[in-house]
């Protein structure tokens, strides 16, 4: 047998004795089962993403907003651009602890 059928088959031989554990202690049948715990839309992949607030839309509109001023513009004009937004927005406690961590997490 190939390598790749085995680990599919265990794969499958785990998925299923852990849903038919889950399902026997949870005393339900496999319809109520299927309904009620395998079927359920949990949302979001990542929990708390979909909160964002009006602060960081607002960011997120001006950067597309950015991006659509880039592409007409020379490389120069990016460095110059960028270098003028960077400096305007390092005008910010806040930002500068930002701009810190993220480049402390990159050994910067």
């Amino acid at each position: 047998m190939k390598k790749s059928k085995l680990k599919e088959l265990i794969r499958e031989t785990i998925k299923e004795n852990f849903d038919d554990r889950l399902k026997a202690q949870m005393g339900m049948s496999d319809d109520e089962f299927e309904k009620n715990v395998t079927s359920r839309d949990i949302g979001s992949p990542f929990p708390g993403t979909n909160n964002v607030s009006p602060f960081a839309a607002k960011a997120k509109d001006y950067i597309e907003k950015f991006r659509q001023e880039y592409r007409d513009m020379s490389d120069d004009g990016i460095d110059e651009f960028s270098v003028e937004i960077i400096n305007h927005l390092l005008d910010n406690t806040a930002a500068q602890a930002a701009a810190k961590v993220h480049f402390g997490k990159r050994n910067l």
